[in-house]
């Protein structure tokens, strides 16, 4: 009414529209009030020392940014004097973090090959750590368009590395970037080396290849006589299983110490296996997923004998990141809890297991569209965890109200 007196001197149909006009643009401001005061959501870096509240298992907890001077965490361990060590996938960078927030980059990084999936991937600590400062690393070279996978071992000096030495070389070397997997267990005297098919799938049945395979090797990169394949002619005498796609989380049960795999389906499929010596998890003659544009793999074989079942599969795909399990009782209602990050449906989530299947999955920071990649526990009893773009957060107890 105030408008159409104000404009008297204009036409019907002038007044008409300028109204329409002007309450078009009231819905819009109102519109955008409304979006403004929602929260967008958190993707990207957030700045050192933010965090959100929320709650797990009757818990409250409290994520906090540790840093944001990450970009695609990959690999996350902790030194004994609480640090965390973390890779950064695609900068090829070694990093100490503390709980405080201050970030020291590690010198001696060999050269890396970063395209796609590549980069330096894991990093893990020798038993003897304490003692001489060995760990391991994988990371992905190349030549002529073509990569590989290799596996080191060093002695962290203060913040450098230093006598560096080959373990491992896998190869064929692949004329593309992906599914390297890279994945490492340090167990007593042995590692362990998940290795995703690099792309051609059928490489993961091959014996005579170690891409798709879990590899069993001593420490200082001989072979352990007792492999399952020692001895077949046509076997490459490292591997210990075979039959995987793209593994990015393994990972050490705490109380029976047998060898939880989580690897990367299709489109659908992921699985989480436990490692048996010599065992076939089947990829890519069985699998719940599907080709990418949608037709089934293998006619939609799912079982065959003599091929392992996986523990549990997730259809559609989450995109598995790292995991962990949680074995403090500082947070005591996770103690026992796998946690796995979820890299295409963007969060991190918490599985309960109870006589060998999952009773529970708790999907925690859904809404935030964070790529959660790394997933640790500290000594401290706090979580960390990594997201692409990106920062390393860690979780503690809040305060109850």
């Amino acid at each position: 009414m105030l408008l159409a007196s104000s404009c008297s001197g204009l036409s019907p149909v002038l007044n008409r529209s300028v109204v329409i006009r002007a309450g078009v643009f009231a819905l819009l401001l109102a519109t955008a009030r409304v979006a403004d005061a929602q929260a967008a959501p958190d993707t990207g870096r957030a700045p050192r020392g933010k965090s959100w509240t929320f709650t797990s298992a009757g818990m409250s907890l409290v994520a906090t940014v540790v840093t944001n001077d990450i970009t695609v965490p990959f690999g996350l361990t902790f030194l004994p004097d609480g640090r965390a060590l973390a890779t950064d996938r695609t900068k090829a960078r070694l990093l100490i973090v503390s709980a405080s927030g201050v970030v020291r980059e590690v010198k001696g990084v060999p050269a890396v090959n970063s395209v796609e999936d590549g980069g330096l991937l894991d990093v893990q600590l020798d038993p003897a750590f304490r003692a001489d400062g060995r760990l391991y690393y994988t990371f992905t070279e190349d030549s002529a368009g073509s990569s590989w996978l290799a596996v080191e071992r060093a002695r962290l000096v203060k913040d450098s590395l230093v006598e560096r030495t080959r373990l491992y070389t896998a190869k064929p070397a692949i004329a593309r970037g992906t599914q390297h997997g890279g994945r490492m267990i340090v167990d007593g005297d042995y590692l362990f080396i998940a290795l995703g098919d690099h792309g051609p799938r059928e490489q993961a049945q091959d014996l005579g290849s170690p891409w798709g395979k879990v590899l069993r090797l001593k420490r200082d990169g001989s072979v352990p006589t007792d492999n399952p394949f020692v001895g077949n002619a046509a076997a490459l005498p490292e591997i210990w299983s075979l039959g995987h796609r793209n593994p990015h989380g393994f990972v050490k049960h705490p109380v029976t110490g047998a060898l939880w795999e989580v690897e990367h389906g299709p489109k659908g499929g992921d699985e989480i296996n436990i490692i048996v010596r010599g065992a076939n998890y089947g990829w890519p003659v069985i699998t719940y997923g599907r080709e990418y544009k949608g037709p089934l793999i293998n006619d939609g074989l799912e079982v065959k004998d003599g091929m392992e079942q996986p523990l549990h599969y997730w259809v559609p795909s989450i995109a598995p990141g790292g995991a962990s399990f949680y074995a403090s009782s500082v947070l005591a209602a996770w103690k026992g809890s796998l946690f796995v990050g979820a890299l295409a449906k963007r969060h991190l989530a918490r599985l309960e297991f109870r006589d060998g299947r999952m009773v529970l999955e708790e999907k925690l920071f859904l809404g935030h569209e964070w790529r959660v990649r790394a997933v640790a526990a500290a000594p401290d009893g706090s979580l960390w965890f990594g997201v692409d773009g990106g920062m390393l957060l860690r979780v503690t107890r809040g305060t109850s109200r």
